[in-house]
């Protein structure tokens, strides 16, 4: 059993990966773009790393609270927004987001490539649900197909990969509407198979990370597109 996540250490194969992915600029502006019209004044990153999508939310949003407990990644991120009058960085963690713990209720929480990590996922969506105003959205980012987990996904402690059914059910039980759900990222779906799935790599690779970053312009024409397969499942859920 994974420990939750304010005790959580990651693997030193999350940190690597975490700053590889740092560098892949036109990957990480795609995902936060894909939510721009969500976004909302008061925004909460949800398990935020080292700030990659912090830095990118405070150009779009008012305030910005970043949510980090790992301290791995904590003091990097205190270091990074302290002096900002935009960004607050607390050592919070999902089984402890409360409105008690956060302040006042945020227009949208952002939670990118996250939930995977923590081994009660409903009750983190529930603990989101908790901290939006009414009418407020999760904008969910997780990796899917249970057939893709690899050698990646065991390195950086993923407990899973995710269906789009399973989870639309996972936000109605939450208490939350699916406003947008599937499947995006195709490409990314057939590199992953190759490298974490079939030659069993731990790590992903910075050479064919950057040159994928290269072609993210085109790529970004695949989100008009309903595919039943991706790298990752894309969700906007509300609080009604």
């Amino acid at each position: 059993m994974l420990p939750r996540m304010s005790e959580q250490v990651f693997p030193p194969e999350q940190d690597a990966t975490l700053r590889r992915m740092a560098g892949a600029g036109n990957y990480n502006a795609w995902l936060v773009d894909r939510g721009r019209s969500h976004y909302g004044d008061r925004v909460l990153d949800l398990g935020a790393g080292i700030g990659t999508f912090t830095a990118l939310l405070a150009q779009r949003a008012k305030r910005v609270v970043a949510l980090e407990p790992d301290p791995a990644f904590h003091p990097a991120l205190e270091r990074r927004f302290g002096g900002s009058d935009s960004v607050s960085v607390l050592p919070v963690g999902a089984e402890s987001l409360t409105p008690e713990a956060v302040g006042d209720p945020f227009d949208s929480v952002v939670c990118f490539n996250v939930l995977e990590h923590i081994e009660d996922d409903l009750g983190t969506l529930r603990g989101v649900r908790s901290v939006l105003r009414p009418g407020g959205r999760l904008l969910l980012l997780v990796p899917a197909h249970p057939q893709l987990y690899g050698a990646v996904d065991r390195a950086v402690a993923h407990c899973r990969r995710y269906r789009r059914g399973q989870l639309a059910s996972l936000i109605h039980e939450a208490g939350m509407s699916p406003r947008e759900l599937r499947y995006v990222n195709p490409v990314g779906a057939a590199g992953w198979l190759v490298s974490s799935r079939l030659r069993q790599r731990a790590e992903i690779p910075g050479g064919p990370l950057a040159a994928y970053d290269k072609v993210v312009p085109l790529l970004r024409q695949l989100d008009r597109l309903r595919l039943p397969f991706g790298l990752s499942v894309w969700a906007v859920a509300q609080r009604d």
